[in-house]
This record gives structure tokens, sequence and C-alpha cells, in this order.
């Protein structure tokens, strides 16, 4: 999204984009590294912006954003999650084994559910070491307990089946921690 835009224009995109879309533009505005924009300013926006079509969708996508996501389907995937009425997960957290040993950044984590989401573009079936990397990284996960569901692009355009294997996997933690 370009940065030139006048804050009501990026608010009037509202209008048009999806709010998965919306999330992931808002995201990239404030990603931590490179933000070109803040919270504050964004809050301004949104408390300023005085068209009803877009309205309610800016505000929701405004309680949704995380300066931390690194890509837009992280950020759609993040808000079929939230949509779908389970935990917001956190978004690109940097896990270590039992002894402080750095293992991997989880895509979106579900901490209390022992559950890891890695969005796994092109590049991770393209490109043989990155391959090799994911692999290596996902058995150090699970030695350390981690269970690590794999997202695809596909998985975002009918996210239904994902949406149900999260759930199922947070119940089970869930029966788990009761002793069902």
């Amino acid at each position: 999204m370009p940065t030139h835009l006048p804050r009501a224009h990026r608010c009037d995109l509202a209008r048009t984009l999806a709010l998965g879309d919306l999330v992931a533009a808002g995201d990239w505005l404030i990603y931590w590294r490179s933000a070109r924009t803040n919270l504050a300013r964004l809050a301004a926006a949104v408390a300023g912006y005085s068209s009803q079509r877009g309205v309610k969708k800016l505000r929701l996508a405004f309680t949704l954003l995380n300066g931390h996501a690194e890509s837009p389907r992280e950020s759609r995937l993040r808000v079929e999650i939230v949509l779908a009425g389970l935990p917001n997960p956190e978004v690109n957290v940097e896990l270590f084994d039992s002894h402080g040993v750095f293992l991997a950044r989880a895509d979106l984590l579900f901490r209390a559910f022992g559950l890891i989401l890695e969005y796994e573009g092109l590049q991770h079936l393209t490109d043989r070491a990155q391959w090799q990397r994911d692999i290596d990284r996902t058995h150090a996960l699970e030695d350390e307990g981690w269970r690590i569901i794999r997202v695809t692009a596909e998985d975002l355009r009918d996210p239904r089946r994902l949406i149900e294997r999260i759930r199922r996997h947070i119940a089970s933690r869930v029966a788990q921690s009761r002793g069902l």
C-alpha cells in the first residue's frame, strides 16, 4: 500500500478490500522493523473516518492489527482464525528449548495449547536448502513437544478444514490438561 496516500484514502480502502486484506495492509504499515506509521496515527485516522461504508470493517481491522506480522498471508490466516472464534495467536515468536537454545521463530503460536502454525510459501518447496531447514526445524520443535500445522495458500482459499484441525488440536490439549 503506498504510504504517500492521504490518511483518508487509506481508510477508504475499507470500502473495497476484504477484511483479511485490510488487516494485511495495516500490518504492513506498522511492521516493527520498518514501520511506515504507528498505531496511534492509525487510531486517529480510524476515529476520523466519516464514511459509513466500510467503517465497521475498518474498526474491526484496527483491532486485529499486529506489528509483528511478516507476510500478508500470515495476516489473512490470523484473521480467519479470529473470525472463527479461536484465540488470537501470538505472531512471529522466538522459541527456545529447555536449555535456552534458540529453536525457531513460530509464524503463529498458540502457546497454551502447544500449537504452532507455519505458513509455507512456494519458496519452501522450490528451495531445497529451505526445505531441509524446515524439516530440521520441525523435528527440533516436535522434540520439545510442539505440534506444528503447516499451512499453504490452498488452506486459505477455503479455511474451514484448517480451522477444524486447529479446533480439534486445541480441544485435545484442553482434554489432556484436564486428565480426560
